[in-house]
């Protein structure tokens, strides 16, 4: 009990924090949940391509402002007594408190009910297994849809999707535009960089960086891959401002989750994000392109690596704008 209660419950209690142990756990649940709904796609006749790509991103819109709200609960039921000595305690504080907060904004207590319980559960991994459970539904859902009235199922699939991020996006409030300020110029920058870059090697145009280096630039860049290490430093971006230049509502510090990261950072800053998303998504990126031999699981596998940092990029973003 005191191991599932350091490594895994403790953490949840504290906004979704990562150690070794649980960073381990979901990484293997990662790996089978990968493969499982990559086999899934095959039963069902779905290309993991730029429209399954489409009809995912709303859903990744949802999570964000979903996560928000569990920030924003947490902010608020932290005062409650015996909030971390329990973990059933500290659930029950987090679910009355957001069925309160959905209550006011939405006027539904049917509604109220049933968010609240799955904005107390949004913490890490459960932001990951509700959005999935969602967006499989979803896809099932549009299947159907799809052989019944020839509608296709991306379309569905993303209707679905905007629903459930605009209702909840509906309720977070924003205090702030200022982190766009600082955030989407220096994301725009690194976009800029990796997709122009990538363009110059595809033109022959690298030339004088050498052989090798334009090679390396002409296959690591590709526009697929160029969009994924974006929206990777769009995530370290986003990072890098909440602990240098912001604080919330109540005047505290942003700080990192990630454990690795965190022990990185009394020494070299926030900026060493920048560094970790390069050191990892390009070797990875890297190896699906010339280890991974079936395409459909090479893009399906970018998929979900694309999905790794646009998800927390887009929470951390949103969190900002909402100063918890």
């Amino acid at each position: 009990m005191d191991f599932l209660w350091t490594y895994f419950l403790w953490p949840i209690m504290t906004n979704g924090s990562f150690n070794p142990v649980n960073s381990f756990a979901y990484g293997l649940v990662l790996i089978a949940g990968v493969w499982g709904v990559f086999r899934l796609l095959g039963l069902l006749g779905i290309k993991p391509d730029r429209r399954l790509m489409l009809s995912v991103t709303p859903f990744i819109a949802y999570a964000a402002a979903t996560r928000t709200l569990r920030d924003l609960v947490y902010s608020q039921a932290s005062a409650t007594e015996g909030f971390l000595l329990s973990f059933p305690a500290h659930m029950q504080a987090m679910q009355q408190q957001a069925y309160g907060f959905v209550l006011a904004a939405a006027g539904s207590q049917a509604f109220a009910s049933a968010d609240s319980y799955i904005i107390a559960w949004f913490a890490s991994p459960g932001s990951y297994l509700i959005t999935a459970a969602f967006a499989l539904t979803s896809l099932l859902i549009s299947v159907l849809v799809q052989r019944r009235a020839g509608i296709e199922y991306w379309k569905t699939m993303a209707a679905i999707g905007t629903v459930l991020f605009v209702t909840n996006a509906a309720m977070v409030p924003v205090r702030s535009l200022m982190p766009l300020l600082y955030i989407v110029p220096v994301a725009a920058g690194w976009a800029f960089l990796f997709f122009g870059l990538g363009s110059l090697a595809r033109s022959g145009r690298l030339k004088a960086l050498g052989k090798r280096a334009e090679a390396f630039a002409k296959t690591i860049l590709t526009r697929d891959n160029a969009l994924i290490l974006s929206v990777h430093l769009f995530d370290a971006t986003a990072t890098f401002f909440a602990i240098s230049s912001f604080t919330t509502q109540s005047g505290q510090g942003y700080s990192e989750q990630h454990f690795l990261s965190q022990g990185l950072m009394p020494f070299l800053g926030p900026q060493v994000m920048f560094l970790l998303k390069l050191l990892v998504v390009v070797p990875v990126l890297y190896f699906i392109d010339r280890h991974v031999q079936d395409k459909d699981f090479g893009s399906f596998l970018k998929l979900a690596v694309f999905i790794l940092g646009l998800a927390p990029a887009s929470r951390n973003l949103a969190r900002l704008m909402a100063g918890v």
